[in-house]
């Protein structure tokens, strides 16, 4: 056995809820294929989001990523529209015929996360919450 090609399953940090909101940078865009919820055997294209928070739990601990998948949706309650809105500002044309969503690269953001159990109730992960513009610097 070659201990290098062991891969060990690493839970999911959970962010403190105390904590929320995170303002967090969106570093990576890509696309991505999953199974659609409830539809086994089906599948649909989303985005993966790469996000980097502001909070460790000490001084020598790196940062906290958080990754997000959204549907390509933009209706106005699709979270792709939220997080646009929010990380983008006036600067973001709801009624613009096509979004590059590379354009959210490099921008901030606030995410409120919750605290949600696994389906099958094995351990508990961050969820998005809420998203929110973040605060203008006075």
């Amino acid at each position: 056995m070659n201990e290098d090609l062991i891969v060990t399953r690493e839970k999911a940090k959970v962010f403190p809820e105390e904590n929320s909101p995170y303002e967090m940078e969106i570093v990576d865009i890509s696309n991505f294929e999953r199974e659609k919820f409830n539809r086994p055997g089906e599948t649909e294209e989303v985005f993966r989001i790469e996000f980097q928070s502001d909070y460790r739990e000490s001084e020598d601990e790196d940062f906290w990523t958080y990754t997000w998948f959204i549907s390509k949706s933009l209706s106005k309650r699709s979270n792709l529209f939220k997080l646009a809105s929010a990380a983008l500002g006036t600067d973001f044309d709801p009624n613009a015929e096509s979004f590059d969503a590379s354009t959210l690269i490099g921008k901030k953001v606030r995410l409120i996360l919750k605290t949600q159990l696994t389906r099958d109730g094995s351990h508990e992960y961050s969820k998005v919450d809420s998203v929110l513009p973040v605060k203008k610097k006075k």
